[in-house]
C-alpha cells in the first residue's frame, strides 16, 4: 500500500510493547523498500512535550509516511505530530489557538490500532495533556489517509488492557447514542457498535478471556470510533480526564466509573435540565440502552460495567479510588466547565455531581 502510494521514507510511532506484539512481525515482513525510523517509548496519554519532541522527529526526517500503530495514546501522537510539524506556529500555540492549524500535513498518515477500544484510527481528533490537564486537536487535517484494522493484532494484549480498551468502545457508543449532537448517522453507527460490542462484553465478564472475541471488539471499537468523530463525547468523558491524569487510572477504567452512574442520572433527567432535543428523547435513548444490553448480556448497563472492572482487576467504584475527598470539588468543577460536558443531554451542576454522586458514594466506601 505504501510503496504504491510512492512512500520510501516511513516513520513508525509505536509504544515500548511494540517489540513484542504481533504488529511488529507485520512491519519486519512489510521492510523490503522502505528507509523504517522509529520513535517508540509512547506512553499512555501522552503530554505536550512528547508530541514536541515527535514534531522535532518529524520535520528532520521528512518521511513520505508516518504509521501510528499501538493504542490510541500512539495513533493520537501520530496525528498531532504530522499535523502540527506542518505548522509555521509552535505547537504549544497551535493547541491553545486552533485557527493557527491551517496547513495540511504533508505525506500519508497511516493508523493501525492493535488495541481495540478508543477508535482513534477513525476520528479526526487526538487527545493530549498538558500539565496534566487534558486538552485536543480538533482538525480534519488529522484524519487518516489509510485504516488498517486486524483483530490478530489485538492477539497479544493483556486481559486489563483488553478490558480497559472494551469499557471505553462501550462508553464511547452509549455517550455518542445521547450526545446533544447525534445525527441519523452517528446514532446508526452507535448502535451498531453496541450490537457488536455487547456479546463480547457479556462473554469477557463471564470468562475474562478476551482470545474469542477479539473481532467483534474491534470492529465495535471502530464503529464506536465513527459515531463519536460526528458527536464527540459527553459528561462520562469529560469527568475522566483528572482521574487519568492524577491517578494514572487507564482512560476506558475512567470513563466507565463515571458512566456508571450517569446512566441513572440520565433516565431521572428532568425537562428543565434538558436542551434540545430535550427529555424525552433522552429518557427514549436510556430505555434502548438499557433494552439492548439486558437482551445481550442480561444484566443491566451498571452491572455490566461492574463486572467488566472487576474481571479486569480495577475498582469499581469511585469509593475505592486513592484521590482525596478534598480534591473532588476541584476535579468535578473543571470538568463541567469543558467541552465534552456542555455536549452533555442535560446539564450537570457541581452541586448535583457531588451531592448525589461521589460524596455518597465515598461515605459509602468509608463504612465498608
Amino acid at each position: 500500500m505504501l510503496a504504491g502510494a510512492g512512500a520510501r521514507r516511513v516513520l513508525l510511532v509505536h509504544g515500548p510493547s511494540y517489540a513484542t506484539g504481533a504488529a511488529a512481525r507485520l512491519t519486519r515482513a512489510g521492510r523490503a523498500g522502505f528507509e523504517v525510523h522509529h520513535f517508540g517509548d509512547v506512553r499512555p496519554n501522552p503530554e505536550l512535550g512528547h508530541i514536541e519532541e515527535a514534531v522535532r522527529v518529524i520535520r528532520r526526517l521528512r518521511p513520505d509516511a508516518v504509521v501510528g500503530i499501538g493504542g490510541g495514546s500512539s495513533m493520537d501522537v501520530a496525528k498531532a505530530a504530522s499535523v502540527l510539524a506542518a505548522q509555521d506556529a509552535d505547537p504549544a500555540d497551535c493547541l491553545g489557538s486552533p485557527d493557527l492549524v491551517g496547513r495540511k500535513r504533508p505525506g500519508r498518515l497511516v493508523l493501525v490500532p492493535t488495541t481495540a477500544g478508543s477508535g482513534s484510527e477513525l476520528t479526526r481528533f487526538a487527545t493530549l495533556y498538558r500539565d496534566g490537564r487534558k486538552v485536543s486537536l480538533d482538525t480534519d487535517a488529522a484524519r487518516a489517509d489509510v485504516v488498517l484494522v486486524d483483530p490478530e493484532l489485538t492477539a497479544t494484549v493483556p486481559v486489563p488492557t483488553t478490558v480497559a480498551g472494551a469499557l471505553d468502545a462501550f462508553s464511547q457508543a452509549v455517550e455518542s447514542s445521547w450526545a446533544r449532537t447525534a445525527t441519523p448517522q452517528s446514532l446508526e453507527w452507535a448502535e451498531e457498535a453496541l450490537h457488536a460490542l455487547l456479546p463480547a462484553l457479556g462473554q469477557l465478564a463471564d470468562t475474562g478471556r478476551p482470545a474469542e472475541v477479539r473481532h467483534d471488539l474491534s470492529l465495535g471499537a471502530a464503529l464506536a470510533g465513527a459515531a463519536i468523530d460526528v458527536t464527540r463525547t459527553t459528561a462520562a468523558h469529560a469527568l475522566s480526564y483528572a482521574l487519568t491524569s492524577r491517578l494514572g487510572l487507564p482512560h476506558g477504567v475512567a470513563v466507565a466509573l463515571h458512566l456508571r452512574w450517569l446512566i441513572g442520572r440520565h433516565a431521572a433527567a428532568t425537562s428543565r435540565e434538558c436542551p434540545p432535543p430535550g427529555v424525552r428523547v433522552l429518557h427514549g435513548r436510556v430505555a434502548e440502552i438499557r433494552r439492548t444490553v439486558r437482551a445481550h448480556t442480561g444484566r443491566e448497563p451498571e452491572e455490566l460495567l461492574a463486572d467488566l472492572l472487576q474481571a479486569g482487576g480495577y475498582p469499581a467504584d469511585l469509593a475505592d479510588l486513592a484521590l482525596p475527598a478534598d480534591e473532588w470539588a476541584g476535579v468535578v468543577a473543571e470538568a463541567l466547565h469543558s467541552g465534552r460536558a456542555m455536549n452533555n443531554p442535560c446539564t450537570l451542576t457541581p452541586e448535583d455531581v457531588l451531592g448525589r454522586f461521589v460524596r455518597p458514594s465515598l461515605t459509602e466506601g468509608a463504612a465498608r
